[in-house]
């Protein structure tokens, strides 16, 4: 990955933590999925949306995202 793409993935993350705190969750969403187009191995990324999903009760596809993030944070 290129520094650039690396700073636009931080951006989307970014931009994604800012709407989640204001509810504006469907452009959450939106912006961490570009994020993970990106990086899909993203850590954070993917905790935060399962985070935003949790919001907006959909707990059971945020389940995954929690799963998957949790397996990159211990390298498994």
């Amino acid at each position: 990955m290129q520094i650039a793409e690396l700073k636009q993935e931080c951006g989307y993350v970014e931009y994604g933590n800012f709407c989640d705190s204001r509810g504006l969750y469907v452009e959450a969403l939106d912006a961490y999925d570009r994020a993970l187009t990106i990086f899909p191995d993203d850590a954070d990324a993917l905790f935060d949306k399962g985070e935003t999903l949790v919001k907006v009760g959909r707990e059971q596809e945020a389940t995954a995202y929690f799963t998957q993030a949790m397996q990159l944070y211990l390298g498994v």
